[in-house]
């Protein structure tokens, strides 16, 4: 049986491999083309009073192309994103049983998704309909999305194939037989009316919610455990499986090609751009010939070069990682203690998601349709009392500990002056996209194609531009948006699910009759948002918890936008912590030499700092409303 799984593996893979990597060809291309439309819109608009016709319905097509055709590659590169806390220290008989679990209940969802979308670009033919603007029929890209899916849940069968392979030839074969019955069990007796009844809307989603949950910590990635937990807790509250159906070809298409949401892979290609540039390096330069000279020079100069890499950047791990890379070496070059070294890093890259623009902020704004300028703002202050706070802990740490962070090479006031021109990229880009919101020149979501167009332009002028650095570019920005695009799919088909249920609203309710000083409940957020940090990444972790605590919130009576800010410092306090810290595993793989524990414990005076930020914060909630006020009238 292994010998014949292993021919049909290979003969699929040698069909669907080259089809997911032809697919992704084209989703990169858009991807290039896509900053195009909109900056050409605020172009004319902005020159000649005009506009490009039908220039919101090309973003709106070009992301659902973007999405659909780079989801079965990204699936086959590095997989979509997963918990990883439980399964990886499963043994490995039995993750291979989990994943055959996950992996079948996958397959088979995406198929089903793929027949909605399909029928439903029939229906759009003989219903003869038409785009608005452009007057082209919409089944095309009814049928892309079909295609799209259903390369995925081909290569996801390919993938299970895999696992059934490595699971026959164990010894442990047999527990092969309820995982499979179970995950059959799971997506088929809710359709067959086998499913709880009677139960209220609160029940059924706190059941859909635990459901979710065990899918999620048994390795299911967070996009399909969303999507799927949505789709049968449909056919439970409706009891019947058409509602759903329909959900499961409506819910993907329209989040897929949704104009607000071209905000996030224009943002993501505008940090790429950047960062293939080499302005991260500058930066650091920059920071070192005017701070190294200094005890703790270096690490202070880490930590601005993460300040400023943030304004272009707007992820916590690819600022940890870039600044990391360069600063790492240089450390150790000059004989720092390298748990100061690395921690201050891991601290600095924490920035990433908080200085505006903040990829975090933006996804903060698309759950809780808050906006993205007032949020921007809102981080400017807080993130840079964050960096002057790590910096003011490094130079204290320097006078007591003089051994743990030498001087670094004088430089001359010249050098100083000429090393400014390192920062020119990144100020002129934080000031265009800022400073064009803010002047009404163009919306948030037209600042990100503002931003790439500017990132590519810097790169031109800096001759940085080649052929290499254009693919890394897109194909890193291709891999994140799917990433983060199929978790908002699964996002938006679980959000039907929990309207229905009404659980976000009764879970507000029960929290402001409970009676107690909110400041309580706050902090038990802060917590939960601190231990939830250490399993997921930032932007994972807001779509996941966010649409089910935020109602909760504003009922309490705290500010969206000052919650923003103290959501995204406090998740990002967990990329720290111990005994996860994805940050710290993301400086791990940098200084490989250091042990973790090291790297742990020179995170302690930055987590330090993050508290009492917090605790600002909270106590003078104006550091994060104040400009928002002023600027946002």
């Amino acid at each position: 049986m292994a010998t014949g799984l292993s021919l049909v593996i290979k003969r699929l893979e040698t069909i669907f491999g080259p089809l997911s990597k032809f697919s992704n060809y084209i989703s990169a291309l858009f991807l290039c083309i896509m900053p195009l439309p909109v900056f050409l819109d605020v172009l004319a608009r902005f020159m000649f009073k005009g506009a490009v016709p039908g220039a919101i319905e090309i973003e709106g097509f070009m992301l659902l192309i973007i999405v659909f055709l780079g989801l079965a590659f990204t699936q086959v590169h590095e997989g979509h994103i997963r918990i990883e806390f439980l399964v990886s220290r499963l043994p490995k008989w039995a993750r291979n049983v989990t994943d055959s679990f996950a992996y079948l209940i996958s397959t088979l969802f995406f198929f089903l998704m793929s027949s909605q979308l399909v029928l439903k670009g029939f229906q759009k033919i003989q219903d003869h309909e038409i785009s608005y603007d452009l007057e082209i029929p919409t089944s095309i890209f009814w049928f892309i999305a079909g295609a799209g899916a259903l390369l995925l849940a081909l290569v996801v069968l390919v993938d299970f194939l895999k696992v059934l392979q490595r699971s026959v030839e164990s010894d442990k074969r047999l527990w092969l037989v309820p995982a499979l019955a179970a995950s059959l069990f799971l997506l088929f007796a809710p359709m067959l009316g086998l499913a709880p009844s009677g139960l209220s809307g609160a029940a059924t989603g706190v059941l859909g919610m635990c459901l979710l949950f065990i899918l999620l910590f048994l390795g299911m990635p967070i996009g399909f455990g969303m999507a799927f937990t949505g789709f049968l807790g449909m056919i439970v509250i409706y009891k019947g499986v058409k509602p759903s159906l329909a959900m499961l070809a409506i819910g993907p298409y329209s989040t897929g090609a949704s104009y607000m949401l071209t905000v996030v892979p224009l943002f993501i290609l505008m940090g790429e751009l950047a960062y293939h540039s080499g302005i991260s390096k500058d930066l650091f330069d920059t920071a070192s010939k005017w701070l190294g000279r200094l005890r703790g020079g270096l690490a202070m100069s880490s930590v601005a070069g993460c300040a400023g890499f943030a304004a272009v950047c707007g992820d916590s791990l690819a600022t940890a990682v870039t600044m990391g890379t360069l600063a790492v070496p240089e450390m150790k070059n000059k004989n720092y203690d390298m748990s100061l070294a690395t921690g201050c890093l891991a601290a600095g890259g924490t920035l990433g998601i908080l200085i505006p623009p903040s990829v975090g902020f933006i996804f903060y704004a698309i759950v809780t349709e808050e906006s993205i300028g007032k949020l921007f703002i809102a981080g400017l202050v807080p993130g840079l009392l964050l960096a002057g706070m790590f910096i003011v802990s490094i130079f204290l740490i320097a006078k007591l500990r003089p051994d743990a962070a030498p001087r670094g090479e004088p430089t001359s006031f010249k050098e100083k002056i000429a090393s400014l021109k390192g920062v020119v990229g990144m100020l002129a880009l934080f000031v265009l996209i800022l400073g064009g919101i803010l002047a009404g020149i163009f919306s948030p979501v037209e600042g990100g194609a503002i931003g790439a167009v500017g990132a590519f332009v810097y790169a031109l002028l800096r001759k940085r531009v080649t052929w290499k650095m254009i693919v890394l570019a897109s194909e890193d920005t291709l891999s994140i948006t799917c990433k983060l695009l199929l978790i908002l799919i699964g996002v938006g088909i679980l959000g039907y699910f929990l309207a229905a249920t009404r659980l976000p609203f009764s879970l507000a309710e029960f929290i402001t009759g409970l009676h107690v000083n909110r400041y309580i409940i706050f902090t038990g957020v802060v917590i939960l948002f601190m231990v939830l940090g250490c399993l997921l990444n930032v932007i994972p972790m807001i779509l996941l918890v966010l649409p089910t605590i935020f109602p909760s919130i504003t009922a309490l009576g705290f500010d969206p936008i000052w919650f923003g800010v103290v959501t995204v410092i406090t998740m990002e306090m967990g990329q720290i912590t111990p005994p996860i810290g994805v940050n710290v595993f993301a400086i791990a793989s940098v200084a490989k030499d250091v042990p973790m524990q090291d790297i742990f414990r020179g995170i302690v005076p930055f987590l330090i700092c993050m508290i009492i930020c917090v605790v600002l914060l909270t106590v003078f909630p104006q550091i994060a409303l104040y400009l928002p006020s002023v600027l946002f009238q």
